[in-house]
């Protein structure tokens, strides 16, 4: 990270903006972190009219409308509203958060194709459905913070919920591949080695973090190729939540550096 090489943690500037730091807190409150998937949803929906009407599209500057911004900024303030609200699921655990996360995924998708078109059968949505889900149990599996560098995983569900998981994702890659949609279907296909890892490794907590942490990379990485505009708010809240961090705890998040056991 070049801050914490320029602005060192014992110099007087960086003390000086750990103070005003603090003020920011509240952003943290707007559950920031969540923005990253719900935004990859929405993109999804519209990738599934773009690339139904152009297979190789690529690097396309032209598609980022004022319309899919907008329907972005909706998504994000949703997420906001409801990042405190105790009656709102935020993992899954039950039916009531399987259907509510059902309904907002399916909300984003089709908000995201509105913005082009929604001449597409339903079940061009299922694999990113799939996808989506897989992603939510493995965020729905518990981490504690052990100390100030590391994790501890609590067992529970872990093995059910990764089961179940690659389960989807391998429905999502196959159907994706059936339908010729060459977005989700990679994005499964690469992301479906770290839920196996995962499995076959469960004592490592770094596996199943980098299970989430790929999980959110992999098709915020894709759906950038094709739509190059969408590194903006990616690059923006990637940078602001480092920048947040590094004043106010002395921390490099979000990162993809995981605990070594």
């Amino acid at each position: 990270m070049l801050l914490n090489r320029l602005i060192k943690p014992h110099s007087s500037l960086y003390k000086n903006i750990s103070v005003k730091s603090k003020e920011y807190d509240f952003f943290m409150k707007w559950d920031p972190l969540r923005w990253f998937g719900m935004w990859c949803m929405t993109l999804g929906g519209f990738n599934i009219v773009k690339g139904n009407e152009d297979r190789y599209v690529f690097w396309d500057w032209s598609s980022g409308t004022f319309f899919i911004y907008l329907v972005l900024l909706i998504i994000t303030i949703w997420t906001v509203l409801t990042s405190n609200n105790s009656k709102i699921p935020k993992t899954i655990n039950d039916f009531r958060s399987i259907l509510y996360f059902l309904i907002l995924g399916m909300l984003s998708l089709l908000m995201g194709a509105l913005s082009q078109s929604l001449s597409i059968k339903i079940v061009n949505y299922f694999p990113y459905i799939f996808y989506y889900f897989s992603v939510l149990l493995v965020f729905s599996i518990n981490l504690k913070q052990k100390d100030e560098t590391s994790s501890i995983m609590v067992n529970g569900k872990r093995l059910s919920y990764l089961i179940v998981s690659s389960i989807l994702i391998f429905l999502s890659s196959s159907l994706g591949y059936y339908l010729d949609d060459p977005i989700i279907s990679t994005v499964s296909t690469v992301y479906l080695p770290f839920l196996i890892v995962s499995i076959i490794m469960p004592i490592h907590v770094r596996h199943l973090q980098r299970a989430r942490m790929y999980g959110l990379f992999i098709p915020a990485v894709f759906l950038s190729i094709r739509y190059p505009w969408f590194l903006i708010p990616l690059l923006s809240l990637f940078f602001i939540l480092r920048t947040y961090h590094y004043f106010r705890f002395n921390i490099v998040f979000p990162t993809f550096a995981v605990d070594i056991e």
